[in-house]
């Protein structure tokens, strides 16, 4: 390799630098042109965000049809809470929580639109707060007393407790096959007891507690098996009678409103329907729905209450949300967005009006 000469080699040397140098320089330009435009993107929210804040109306999106005679549809999912939570990830999950409060909002907004014909709630909840349930259907008694137009609801998966609750509020209840409806009955705790707790560990692979005694548990209730389930504290007499009386009162005033709405006798309630959720077979049989049908169906049967059988469309409000939240939620093809999420676990021990584990809420 000698007859090469060391010329040569300064020459690939200096190549080689160059070629070096160059793709730094360009990656750091790449780098560099990369960071201006994020930050660029997040000013531009703030921007856009503020902007749309302060904006108090809400377009309707169109979910089925094209006529002008529409029919709102309200989705309630997931468990329902009471109001938004406030600010909030913009990849905050969308579909697990509906707040009843932003629910009667939308019902108030339609009774000042004259395009809404009827309402329809697309229910699939197992339920959640008293409060929550009661403000869906104080909105579905506002909007039935100023509008006398037809508001109906249609379960599809689960209308359960609280979510059932809203339903009976409406002039009624379409269930989809396969679904689960009722559970009346209302539910407080479980209140987790730690019997002589011998270390706790909060390392960064989880956490635990180690007992001598165990974990004991106490779960308040009303209604026939509502705590089906429950896998597991320790309370006071005074304290568990209490508390009793408070779930009490509140089962008291969820069986009465049920009796009146779907005229079910309320010692039926109590005594044999109880707080279980069941199939749309027996639900029919209980009189807790009107009749089985699919979506579709369910449309069909509001809007020929409505007067318009076979000229209707169905809508669903669409909030103003900041670019990037709705850039995501397109993306992920949500068509009606939800409030954003509120701690579930800090809702626990309140009395609540909901069919399943509570005790996940908090793992």
């Amino acid at each position: 390799m000698a007859f090469l000469g060391n010329g040569y080699f300064e020459s690939l040397v200096k190549r080689v630098i160059n070629i070096v140098v160059t793709w730094n320089v360009l990656m750091l330009c790449l780098f560099g042109g990369f960071i201006i435009f994020v930050f660029s993107m997040i000013f531009l929210v703030a921007a856009v965000s503020g902007a749309t804040a302060t904006e108090p109306a809400s377009a309707y999106t169109t979910v089925y049809g094209s006529s002008p005679n529409q029919l709102l549809s309200i989705p309630v999912s997931g468990v329902i809470t009471g109001t938004d939570a406030g600010s909030g990830g913009i990849f905050s999950a969308l579909d697990s929580q509906t707040a009843g409060y932003s629910v009667k909002d939308e019902l108030y907004r339609a009774v000042a639109d004259g395009s809404i014909q009827g309402v329809i709630l697309e229910i699939n909840s197992p339920g959640g707060t008293i409060y929550g349930a009661h403000a869906i259907a104080d909105g579905v008694e506002y909007y039935r007393s100023q509008t006398h137009k037809p508001i109906y609801a249609h379960i599809s998966g689960t209308g359960a407790s609280g979510a059932y609750w809203a339903a009976a509020s409406t002039d009624k209840i379409l269930v989809d096959y396969g679904s689960d409806v009722g559970s009346i009955g209302v539910i407080m705790g479980p209140f987790q007891y730690y019997n002589t707790v011998l270390s706790e560990d909060s390392g960064l692979l989880g956490s635990g507690v180690v007992t001598q005694n165990g974990i004991e548990s106490v779960t308040i209730t009303a209604g026939k098996s509502k705590d089906v389930g429950n896998p597991y504290r320790k309370l006071t007499s005074d304290e568990i009678a209490a508390l009793q009386k408070q779930v009490n009162n509140e089962y008291d005033d969820f069986v009465s409103y049920v009796s009146k709405r779907r005229g079910i006798d309320e010692a039926t309630i109590r005594n044999q329907i109880g707080a279980m959720a069941y199939d749309q077979r027996t639900a029919l049989a209980y009189h807790l729905s009107d009749a089985t049908m699919n979506r579709q169906d369910a449309y069909d049967t509001l809007a020929k209450a409505a007067g318009y059988p076979n000229d209707y469309s169905v809508v669903q409000e669409q909030p103003s949300y900041g670019f990037v939240r709705s850039l995501f939620m397109a993306v992920s093809h949500q068509q009606q967005p939800k409030a954003q999420e509120v701690d579930l676990c800090s809702l626990s021990q309140a009395s609540l009006a909901y069919h399943g584990d509570i005790s996940s809420w908090c793992k």
